[in-house]
């Protein structure tokens, strides 16, 4: 077993633990590994990039649709923020109540499959999630939302499954927009 070169304690693999800490902004505990805080939206990592404006870091994430926003873009109200579609919003849909048709009922069968295969993913919401499409044509088709670093695991499992490719879209981590699944990489920032 491997020592500390100081004090020759023994040291451990691996901590058993998950980190947590505190957000500065509105103090409720997240993960340790976040990138942006659920409650509040805000950035805890300076290499992310505004949808709007793809030259200027991202301050925070909506946290109703997701969408990055710098300082110009995003709105701060009651602590959290917001883009400017949903910024002007009194109050925010809960997902559940939107998923009436049989599309959605469908993308939530498809969260499920691919929560079990370990990636985390979110309905498409075609009235939350307008704003970061960057092509407008995908609005129809769209089911689900994958975040770009779990690309690999989905791909294999919608070609397992036969599911059409525009039923999923990948959400880039660094800028917020939604690609297609052809897509190389972001189209908006050049991230992957």
């Amino acid at each position: 077993m491997a020592q500390c070169p100081i004090c020759a304690s023994p040291l451990v693999e691996t901590l058993n633990e998950a980190s947590t800490w505190v957000c500065d902004e509105c103090k409720e505990e997240i993960p340790g590994d976040a990138r942006f805080c659920p409650v509040c939206g805000t950035a805890f990592v300076d290499d992310l990039r505004c949808l709007a404006q793809p030259d200027q870091p991202a301050h925070g994430r909506c946290v109703v649709c997701g969408q990055h926003v710098c300082g110009d873009c995003g709105i701060r109200r009651q602590g959290r923020y917001f883009c400017q579609r949903h910024g002007l919003e009194e109050e925010s849909p809960v997902e559940e109540e939107i998923l009436y048709r049989a599309e959605d009922r469908e993308a939530l069968n498809y969260r499920r499959y691919l929560a079990q295969q370990g990636v985390d993913c979110r309905v498409f919401s075609a009235e939350q999630d307008a704003g970061l499409l960057l092509d407008t044509r995908s609005i129809d088709e769209a089911r689900i939302i994958v975040p770009s670093k779990h690309q690999g695991p989905a791909r294999e499992w919608m070609a397992s499954r036969s599911i059409d490719k525009g039923h999923v879209l990948f959400q880039c981590e660094r800028c917020s927009a939604l690609n297609g699944f052809d897509g190389g990489g972001c189209a908006n920032c050049g991230g992957s």
